[in-house]
Formats: structure tokens, C-alpha cells, sequence
């Protein structure tokens, strides 16, 4: 099995430091059917679990350089990398003769601190980042910055680095990794931890830890380069260092564009077999299918079950609406010539496991009855009697793209096919008497009339069918939302952002601003 490790900063992690909502809802997408993810980073879990917190992880993480792997499972610490006394007195040697002010990270009374001299000029810019953080400790004197069992020492832009070098070296029990800052270039960082540690050794023990027989790496910097000489496959993303792209065996997509979700999906869910159907709509064959799941559905006191709409599309869609189709522990609604069929009128949420396993061996197509148009019946249920009908044309999208945000990790998918089915309806909904009182068992009937029209969605392009006419080069929501009425604006642009179509560009005043990207 395949363990893929990220890089955080500058790799799966966007510009401003965060993991963007689409990046964890595909890794969830691919974790959640058994896929090995997990990242390497510098930072410690108090601010890397809180970037990752939405991503469902199946491995172990290593922080901090490797000094510490936590188990989110478990929430332990399967390997610790301390100092040690021996070490401690060379990192406060280091630090006193060269006249450094580092940040001494340790424990202290239980809790992680990060002790630094109050006054330090070189980390006045990166302690605004800070604010708020409970570990921070400002101390006045060198001799209070070493309290506690260290295990990590982080330098911005050092006063004399080859005094360090000698002193920072494997004989004394020392790794270190010195690189330009992903978010200030201007800064040089350098960070000794036990020899014990380092990117590379920490990436061999989650493939030891989790058993894979495979151990592919994602980075962007120089201090991921360890990291990419132990890998079985190493990937460079579009804005890494070209020292590492060098070593790579591979060039993926930038960070912004969520390159390391976006190739992981690739491997994972491999374009399978699908002959794309003609654009048309078979008349004959629903007036078939309604009547086969009429026969299906009758009770015996000759009603008509709630699911007619349900049986009639998958009679229609499937070859064998009768034949089950087990993938791991899942049923698919039926299959055809081109993959696996599942028939969903609401809470797509349901499919996000059922998909996580099936696309990895079949194309899937989920098809979506809209009931465009519906008419609509009040019936007196001792009598027969019609007691109003009404018809009502639904222009919203609303709801459909309420559910499409539920499956919003699987838009981009390769062997995933959306079909809206347009439908016209008869809805009867029989009363007790002319009252039109609700009671318990209240009796509910929807038969399809008519398939109007299909809108087939296959790849992120798709989704531009739904961009309102008259859209300027550069809009707010409250913009759209003009365009779109009546569908909701704020369910939709999220769609299509994860789907790729439109994209924030900005600000006006308060308001996000939002651009159409171009075809792919």
C-alpha cells in the first residue's frame, strides 16, 4: 500500500498559510476509502493540528522536524526526539557565545513553551504571527530561556552560521535544516533538533509505523530535500525551489492550485472505462420504465409506492434495474454498459462513502430527479374528489446545489458523472375528507410524467451551464445573486469554486470579489 507524506507550508498548504476547504474535502474523499495520508512539517501540532483539523487522517504525522510523530487516532505519541542534559548545555553554549537570540522550545511543568528574549529584534516580525499563542514565553535573561527538557531550537536569519555548523553536527547527536522563509523571503531559517529526528528519518518511520510499501513524498523547499532522497517517488509542486525540482521525479500542479490533492486523486481514482452517451432523450424508453416500476411498486391494495420516481429512472438508466452490484461493504442501485448507477433524490451525503470505494473500480453515475415541473392535487381520501390542483414550474437550483456541495470533494472526479434529470410530475396528496386535516398516514403519491431534459455534469467545465448571463468580468455575491434569482448565490459560487469555474480575486471594500476562470 502507498503512504503519500506533504509538506505543509508552500505544498499543501495555500499563500496565506491554510489548507483550502476543496484540498481537505478530496483528501477526505480519498482517506475515507482506505487511502495513507499524512504530512512532515516543521510546525508543532498546536498550530498544524488546527490548519488540518477538517482532514480525516489515516496515518501518523510528524512534526516539528520529525522530533515528535503524533497519532491523531490514537492521540499519542508514538516517537519523542529529546535533547537530553549532554545537548542542552551545547544548544545554551551555542547560543551565549554567539550571542544568538533563538526561540528554545521544551516542556515545562507538562506544557510546551517557547522561551526567547523579550527584546530580540531578529523575531519581532514572526511574533506578530504569534499573538495569542499560549505557548509563547518572553523571557529577560539568557539564563531563564534554557528552563524545561528542550527538544527543538529555531534561529531566524542567525549571526554567525558556521559557528553553529560546528557545534549543530551528527557527531555531537544534532541534525539541522537551514531554508529561505515560505512566507517572508527575507528570512533565513535554522532549526537544530536531535539527529534522531529530521524530515528523513521521520518519513521512514511512518512508512515502517503504517506498514506501506510505498512512501511518496510532496515538497517545496530545501529542507524537504531529505525527505526526497529516502522516498520511492518524490513530487516537487509547481512554485518548489528548483534545487528540488532537480530531485524530483515528478513537476505537480502550484499550492494554490491544490496540486497535491489533485495528483493523489489521479492516483488513486485512475480515469476507468466510459462511453460518454448521446445527448438525447428517449421517450419510448421512460413511458417503458414508468410502467415496469408501476408493476414493481404496487402494493397489495393497490397504491402506489413513494419511490415510483426512484424505480422509474433506475429502469430507465439501468440495463438490469433488478441486478445488485456489491462493492466493499456498499450496493450500488443497478449498473450499465458504462459503470455503476445510483439513483439520489437528496442527502448526497449519504454517497461520500459509498463513492470513496466504488469510483477507485467503476465509473458512477448519480442521477438527480429535479422536478421541473409539478402538479399538484388535493384529494379527498374517502371520496375521490379533486379539492384543488395547482402547477407549479421550479427555476431554483438551490437545492440541487446543496447537494452537489455534499459530494463537493468528488466534483473533479474522473470517473464521476452527475445527470439532473428534468421531470415533469403529478403529486396527490390524499386527505382524510374535505378539511384537509393532516393526519398520521396521511396518503402521498408521485408519478412521473415525462424526462424533459438532462444536463449531464462530467468534469469542472460542466458546471459553467450555470453561470447567468450578463456576468461582469469581476463581481461580488450580491452581484451574482442578481443573476442567478432564484437559486442561492452563496451554495452556488462554493460549488463552483470547488468545481474550478469561478475564483476569488480579491476585495471590494467589505465584499469578496470573484473572476471566471478559463476553460481548462
Amino acid at each position: 500500500m502507498t503512504l503519500y507524506v506533504s509538506d505543509l507550508d508552500g505544498t499543501l498548504l495555500n499563500n496565506a498559510g491554510r489548507l483550502s476547504p476543496r484540498a481537505a474535502d478530496m483528501i477526505n474523499c480519498m482517506t475515507d476509502g482506505g487511502t495513507l495520508f499524512s504530512y512532515c512539517t516543521a510546525r508543532s501540532l498546536a498550530t498544524a493540528g488546527k490548519i488540518t483539523e477538517r482532514v480525516h487522517f489515516t496515518a501518523p504525522v510528524a512534526l516539528m522536524n520529525g522530533v515528535f510523530i503524533y497519532d491523531p487516532l490514537t492521540d499519542t505519541y508514538p516517537v519523542r526526539n529529546i535533547f537530553g542534559s549532554r545537548r542542552a548545555e551545547l544548544i545554551k553554549q551555542a547560543v551565549i557565545e554567539g550571542g544568538e537570540t533563538p526561540m528554545i522550545f521544551a516542556m515545562i511543568d507538562g506544557r510546551e513553551r517557547v522561551s526567547y528574549l523579550k527584546d530580540s529584534g531578529n523575531l519581532k516580525a514572526f511574533l506578530t504571527t504569534k499573538r495569542g499563542d499560549k505557548r509563547m514565553r518572553p523571557v529577560t535573561d539568557y539564563k531563564d530561556m534554557f528552563d524545561g527538557e528542550m527538544f527543538y531550537a529555531a534561529f531566524i536569519n542567525p549571526k554567525n552560521k558556521p559557528a553553529l555548523d560546528k557545534i549543530f553536527t551528527p557527531e555531537n547527536g544534532f541534525s539541522y535544516s537551514y531554508y529561505t522563509d515560505t512566507y517572508n523571503p527575507s528570512d533565513q531559517w535554522y532549526e537544530v533538533f536531535s539527529s534522531d529526528a529530521g524530515k528523513a528519518n521521520s518519513v521512514l518511520k511512518l512508512k515502517e509505523l503504517t506498514g506501506a510499501g510505498e512512501l511518496v513524498i510532496f515538497g517545496d523547499n530545501a529542507n524537504d530535500i531529505p525527505m526526497f532522497r529516502v522516498a520511492d517517488r518524490c513530487y516537487a509542486v509547481g512554485n518548489a525551489i528548483p534545487e528540488l525540482k532537480e530531485l524530483a521525479d515528478g513537476i505537480i500542479g502550484t499550492n494554490e492550485e491544490n496540486g497535491v490533492p489533485e495528483f493523489i486523486q489521479n492516483e488513486v481514482f485512475p480515469k476507468l472505462a466510459y462511453e460518454q452517451p448521446e445527448d438525447m432523450i428517449d421517450d419510448e424508453r421512460f413511458e417503458q420504465s414508468v410502467l415496469k416500476a408501476i408493476e414493481r411498486e404496487r402494493t397489495t391494495i393497490g397504491t402506489l409506492n413513494e419511490k415510483l420516481i426512484h424505480h422509474t429512472l433506475k429502469c430507465y438508466y439501468c440495463d438490469d434495474p433488478d441486478q445488485e452490484v456489491k462493492i466493499g461493504g456498499f450496493y450500488a442501485d443497478g449498473a450499465g454498459e458504462n459503470g455503476i448507477f445510483e439513483i439520489q433524490s437528496a442527502n448526497f451525503s449519504y454517497l461520500a462513502k459509498k463513492l470513496s470505494q466504488m469510483l477507485r473500480v467503476s465509473h458512477v453515475t448519480v442521477v438527480y430527479p429535479y422536478a421541473k415541473i409539478t402538479h399538484s392535487y388535493a384529494i379527498n381520501g374517502q371520496t375521490g374528489e379533486v379539492l384543488s390542483a395547482v402547477t407549479r414550474t421550479d427555476n431554483s437550483f438551490s437545492k440541487l446545489f446543496l447537494e452537489l456541495y455534499r459530494l463537493k470533494g468528488f466534483i473533479t472526479n474522473p470517473n464521476l458523472t452527475v445527470r439532473i434529470a428534468f421531470l415533469e410530475i403529478d403529486k396527490k396528496t390524499y386527505y382524510k375528507d374535505s378539511t384537509r386535516r393532516r393526519t398520521r398516514g396521511m396518503r402521498k403519491e408521485k408519478f412521473p410524467l415525462a424526462l424533459l431534459r438532462e444536463i449531464r455534469l462530467e468534469s469542472g467545465n460542466d458546471y459553467r451551464i450555470f453561470l447567468p448571463e450578463g456576468l461582469p468580468s469581476e463581481f461580488t455575491k450580491a452581484e451574482f445573486q442578481k443573476l442567478c434569482r432564484p437559486t442561492d448565490a452563496s451554495i452556488m459560487l462554493s460549488v463552483l469554486e470547488f468545481a474550478g469555474v469561478v475564483k476569488r480575486s480579491g476585495k471590494r471594500g467589505r465584499e469578496l470579489l470573484f473572476t471566471v476562470n478559463q476553460p481548462d
